[in-house]
């Protein structure tokens, strides 16, 4: 009967499930502080399954993303690792019977072997915050209970996590009832806030290690929500010490941009990434990585802000930093700024560009001159204009109006890919970030033919002597050329599919693009 009650449950649960919009996916429990992996990505606005640049959440949502949005793809009835046998193949996920990832073995994007971000903590006191805002089951919370991985733990980018690398008894296990919310000084049930706060003692490791925890509910439903923390030990000697996001102090004027360059520092290796973690209230942000354009809202004047973190080449972020916005009232006795505005139509790698738009509120002093930076190193004039870039990918294009005065700028991200050969597989190699002395890169295997590609081997070379220094999600050979091969669970690529892996390395100094090929590569 109990059988019974649970798969009953299962399927009412899964039925719901369709029911949640993208941010309600996450509220039904997960660990947000610090995050466990489905609140890195997924959960923020910038690292959703559509629009992710971490290469983690790239990675992890490239064959699921319809797992990135569901809080069901950690979610079991049951009573967890303490009282399940035998145990199921993947961590993270539990295996969760309401999430079968297409047939997949039940494996979520969580449980993916990837080079996931990692909080910095230390051994001691160490409290873990659940976010429950869209399913507050106060009254029916049992435990929340917590392992980590054993001393001497070695996480590997491209090994799946398994419980032999995990204590076999939690570090940390605390009982609630919500009839006595004040009995366990230790869970914290902030019902205004509708959080859990879960007071620990995190053991001593060294090192990248990993902590599994799970937030239980009673025998009325026994829900159980699971994930993966991924820290780095600090204050020990060769551990990575977290990157510092600098915070800094910008202005611009009504109704025109400003462009904005992010920093960072890490004492002890480079910053590889940058992340928006709250965009701005009064405006918008565009471009990529650490450049970006501030537009205010037409017609505000005053103040705003954006926060972010950055990451380093170890995994770790860092705490958020405040970029602090003014935005300047426009003198009414004197000349107003012109508005710049432009559209688009892309046609493969052709694009036409219209800034018919753009105006000028006093017409004068001077007619509106047009100038326009297409993201490549070409520029044009201009009120219209068109450009062939030279291969796909994603483009800032900045549209400059100025009025012999004062002048304006727009810029949006143009997506231009070429014309695919019908019935054939392209191999790309796209840089998703660099900085001055690296670069992260991803190799895309793409599937536009009619028959399934059933393992792959793609080749490329460096002319300018960049070396790849790591990989993940490929099998990585030679040094010029490399070699990559598929691992078990990405050889098979269907038609309409992608399968991409990414690489690390050290630049060389040029930005010539880079030929992949293989056998599977027209």
């Amino acid at each position: 009967m109990k059988s019974l009650i649970q798969i009953l449950l299962v399927l009412v649960f899964s039925t719901l499930s369709y029911f949640f919009s993208s941010t309600q996916a996450y509220a039904h429990g997960l660990m947000v502080d610090p995050p466990a992996r489905n609140a890195r990505c997924g959960l923020p606005e910038d690292q959703k399954p559509h629009n992710a640049t971490e290469p983690a959440c790239v990675a992890a949502f490239a064959n699921d993303q319809n797992g990135g949005y569901q809080f069901m793809s950690v979610l079991s009835h049951d009573v967890g690792r303490q009282g399940v046998s035998p145990l199921p193949s993947n961590v993270c996920g539990f295996d969760s019977e309401t999430w079968d990832n297409y047939n997949n073995g039940n494996t979520t994007p969580w449980d993916l072997p990837l080079n996931w971000p990692t909080s910095s903590v230390n051994a001691g006191a160490f409290d873990i915050t659940w976010n429950i805002s869209w399913g507050p089951h106060f009254d029916d919370t049992e435990e929340f209970v917590y392992y980590i991985t054993k001393p001497g733990f070695q996480y590997q980018v491209g090994t799946p996590l398994t419980w032999n690398d995990f204590e076999t008894t939690p570090f940390c296990k605390q009982t609630y009832n919500d009839a006595t919310p004040n009995a366990n000084p230790n869970v914290i049930a902030d019902k205004g806030a509708t959080t859990f706060k879960t007071s620990c003692t995190l053991p001593n490791r060294n090192g990248r290690h990993v902590i599994y925890g799970e937030w239980g509910r009673n025998y009325f439903t026994y829900e159980r929500f699971h994930g993966c923390i991924d820290v780095s030990f600090g204050g020990g000697t060769g551990n990575n010490t977290s990157p510092v996001a600098t915070a800094q102090n910008v202005s611009v004027d009504e109704n025109s941009s400003v462009p904005i360059t992010l920093m960072g520092s890490d004492s002890d290796g480079t910053i590889t990434a940058y992340t928006i973690v709250a965009g701005p209230s009064n405006g918008t942000l565009t471009g990529s990585g650490a450049n970006l354009v501030y537009t205010p809202t037409v017609g505000y004047f005053g103040t705003d802000s954006f926060t972010f973190s950055v990451t380093d080449n170890d995994g770790a972020a860092s705490s958020a930093a405040t970029v602090s916005i003014t935005v300047n009232e426009e003198s009414t006795g004197g000349n107003q700024a012109p508005l710049a505005d432009f559209s688009y139509s892309a046609s493969n790698l052709s694009v036409s560009f219209d800034a018919s738009a753009s105006s000028d509120p006093d017409n004068g002093p001077q007619p509106l001159s047009y100038t326009w930076n297409f993201g490549d190193g070409q520029t044009a004039s201009g009120a219209s204009a068109s450009h062939v870039f030279a291969t796909s990918d994603t483009y800032s294009v900045t549209l400059t109006v100025d009025d012999g005065q004062d002048n304006a700028t727009q810029t949006k991200a143009v997506t231009v890919t070429s014309e695919p050969s019908t019935g054939d597989v392209s191999c790309e190699y796209v840089i998703s970030n660099q900085w001055n002395s690296g670069f992260v890169a991803e190799i895309r295997i793409i599937n536009r033919g009619t028959t399934t590609v059933d393992g792959w081997n793609v080749s490329w070379n460096y002319n300018d002597g960049s070396a790849v220094t790591s990989a993940w999600n490929a099998n990585l050979v030679g040094s010029g050329p490399y070699t990559a091969s598929n691992i078990a669970w990405n050889g098979s690529v269907a038609p309409g599919e992608t399968v991409a892996f990414g690489v690390q390395g050290t630049h060389g100094g040029s930005t010539a693009p880079v030929t992949v090929t293989g056998d599977v590569c027209n």
